[in-house]
């Protein structure tokens, strides 16, 4: 038995005795964090390709675009629009935590008098408008991604 109980590693990412909305926001925004740099890193290795020969290269994307000997990749396609939906999710809890770090969204001190107000309630406030914005991005990117008459 561990002696201390806020250090549970990897598994306090998604369960870390309080499973609440920020906790969520939390755990999505490492994992979409993660996700990110391995994109990033195998973005740097695909567009390295160039660096051999323009043969190479447009074979390579072609490839990595979805369309190899006119047949169309959807594998690809549904991977870049996850894509899309990391940035997005990330994006704007990036931003939430950015507003809240400049003190924006905190609220002012008061007196501990019933009903207590604390500012995570203003945070919360803050949480929820921008996730329905996200969530409105993403049901656009669906729209977009997946719009039969653009093929």
């Amino acid at each position: 038995m561990r002696k201390y109980k806020n250090y549970p590693g990897i598994i306090g990412w998604f369960y870390g005795g309080n499973l609440n909305f920020e906790r969520i926001l939390f755990t999505l925004h490492r994992i979409t964090g993660i996700g990110l740099i391995f994109y990033l890193f195998a973005h740097i290795i695909v567009v390295g390709f160039r660096a051999y020969s323009p043969e190479m290269w447009d074979k390579v994307m072609s490839i990595m675009s979805g369309h190899y000997n006119g047949k169309y990749n959807y594998v690809i396609y549904f991977l870049e629009w996850v894509l899309l939906l990391a940035v997005i999710f990330h994006m704007t809890n990036g931003l939430r935590l950015i507003l809240t770090e400049l003190g924006f969204f905190i609220g002012k001190p008061e007196r501990p008098i019933y009903p207590y107000r604390t500012s995570i309630d203003y945070q919360r406030l803050l949480s929820w408008t921008l996730m329905i914005v996200a969530s409105i991005f993403i049901v656009y990117s669906i729209f977009v991604f997946f719009n039969p008459l653009k093929r």
